[in-house]
């Protein structure tokens, strides 16, 4: 069982020990399906501004000058069939983020996503009884909340 380190502002667990995360504050490029709709894509621009909001700037432009070699990493957004009660995974291991296609409002696309990618920065599911978060299993109307953002910033320090 891994150790679980927590955030001192929110009392959160976070990311567990030597469990891999990418640092919300460094560049990362989100590489939505070539085949998302025009709904999907919304949902992903939708996620990318909430954590934007909350002060996450992984999702900006690589400074000017990068070269490939230099390139961020990147997390995969894919859409697929899946049983009505899934909404969404992130798989560390390939680096990507797998969402329920039945899934057809931008909002709820939004908050699934960005849920995944709270996943991502090494957030972990959050009790509903504990408080209210974007982490909440199951979560598709809560966008990140001030204390998701501290334990964001618990892990990472402040972006800006």
């Amino acid at each position: 069982m891994f150790a679980v380190a927590a955030c001192a502002a929110c009392g959160d667990p976070q990311v567990p020990e030597g469990a891999a995360a990418h640092d919300a504050c460094a560049p990362l490029t989100i590489a939505a399906a070539a085949a998302a709709s025009s709904v999907q894509q919304a949902g992903v621009a939708g996620a990318l501004a909430l954590w934007r909001d909350h002060g996450v700037s992984a999702f900006d432009p690589a400074p000017a000058g990068t070269t490939a070699a230099a390139a961020p990493p990147s997390i995969a957004i894919e859409f697929d069939d899946a049983a009505t009660a899934f909404h969404g995974v992130y798989d560390p291991a390939g680096d990507r983020v797998l969402i329920n296609r039945d899934l057809v409002d931008p909002a709820t696309l939004a908050i699934v996503i960005a849920h995944e990618l709270g996943h991502a920065f090494g957030l972990v599911h959050i009790p509903p009884d504990t408080r209210l978060s974007l982490m909440n299993p199951g979560n598709l109307v809560t966008p990140p909340t001030d204390a998701d953002q501290q334990a964001v910033e618990a892990l990472w320090g402040p972006c800006r």
